[in-house]
């Protein structure tokens, strides 16, 4: 994405160079396939932080299972080394 394009966004997403916070529940999961581990960090650094955002955004008690299941998608698809919803372009 240009920084044009990053502008409007800057409030929500920060810089496209601010380090991924991944929390441990969700790193153990994904480096339980060495092959998705791979995968994911091969994707764009603004796509991993806009993917763990979408899983982490589910917040307050019972809704775990949301995350969770938002979780088992990206594995799901990274597994297939495919990138899906909001990309950066």
């Amino acid at each position: 994405m240009t920084p044009a394009g990053l502008e409007p966004l800057k409030d929500q997403i920060g810089s496209p160079d601010d380090p991924i916070e991944i929390p441990d529940w969700v790193e153990e999961q994904l480096r339980a396939d060495p092959n998705v581990w791979a995968t994911f960090n091969a994707f764009p650094h603004l796509y991993k932080r806009l993917k763990i955002g979408y899983i982490l955004d589910i917040k307050g008690a019972g809704l775990q299972a949301e995350a969770q299941k938002r979780l088992d998608n990206l594995i799901k698809m990274t597994r297939q080394g495919k990138m899906y919803g909001t990309q950066p372009l």
